[in-house]
């Protein structure tokens, strides 16, 4: 499963890499960790790296494929596996189960050292709903409009009703993103030219935001079909990660990070999920 992406924050950190007075151990000594537990899914979203030169593209950064990786609860050891991509690591078993409020520590044994950090499960968002249950798409003929509509003999296209809003409660203004995915593998696309730049299912994720809405439109889907929508909460971690991740070259103070001899983030997020359908008007 596609999960958000961090490399914007890793960027971040990467530049402690030239950075002597942020950290205690050599710099080409750092295991850098990327590791998100979803409450009700499979561990599978762990990856480790080393650093990089500063200025380089973090989504350059070598992985890590023979660190000693395990994720610690209620004082039960589960040891992580390597898959041989680009650092990435799970847990095989399915003894392992992660729940609201669980408290997790997770700890790399790498560069002769221990790098660990710990989290807990958040609560998922409250009041997730949608203000209806179908998005309904016209029936297109394009005479040469295009999908932006008007023109020719094709009737153009309008959006104009052509949505659907995802709402929850955020009093506190917490970060949150959402997931729109496609739940069938061989939809009928909206638009025509779909046919050809469709690969597997639809998936669409969102930039983490305070708001307690996000609006699901037409021209953000590409199928008919079954959808949903997924809110997650960001954890305590991860938000202050991701609101520390313009800092730049000129402004090299230790970014946010909850990893102990090592740099990085290690998170975990729970969501909600409701139901939508796409359809033809008739």
């Amino acid at each position: 499963m596609n999960k958000p992406c961090l490399s914007a924050l890793m960027l971040v950190m990467t530049m402690l890499a030239g950075c002597d007075d942020a950290v205690d151990v050599e710099d080409t000594d750092l295991v850098v960790v990327q590791a998100f537990l979803f409450a009700g899914e499979a561990v599978s979203d762990i990856r480790l790296t080393s650093t990089v030169p500063l200025g380089s593209d973090p989504d350059s950064a070598p992985g890590i494929d023979d660190a000693a990786v395990r994720l610690i609860k209620d004082g039960v050891i589960y040891v992580l596996e390597a898959t041989g991509d680009s650092g990435r690591y799970v847990y095989p078993g399915s003894d392992l189960s992660v729940l609201d409020g669980d408290v997790f520590r997770l700890e790399v044994d790498y560069f002769g050292r221990v790098a660990w950090g710990e989290t807990v499960v958040p609560a998922p968002p409250i009041d997730v709903a949608m203000d209806g249950d179908t998005l309904f798409a016209p029936t297109l003929g394009f005479g040469g409009g295009g999908r932006g509509g008007g023109g020719g003999g094709g009737g153009g296209f309008n959006t104009a009703g052509a949505q659907l809003a995802a709402t929850w409660s955020n009093p506190a203004a917490m970060l949150h993103f959402v997931v729109v995915d496609g739940l069938e593998d061989d939809a009928e696309p909206i638009f025509p030219e779909q046919f050809t730049q469709r690969f597997g299912r639809f998936r669409f994720i969102s930039e983490p935001t305070t708001d307690d809405f996000f609006i699901v439109n037409l021209l953000l889907l590409e199928s008919l079909g079954r959808h949903q929508v997924r809110v997650y909460r960001v954890n305590q971690e991860y938000a202050e990660l991701y609101e520390n991740r313009t800092q730049d070259s000129r402004d090299l103070n230790e970014p946010p990070s909850n990893i102990t001899n090592g740099l990085g983030v290690f998170s975990a997020f729970n969501s909600e999920t409701v139901p939508f359908v796409v359809a033809r008007s008739q």
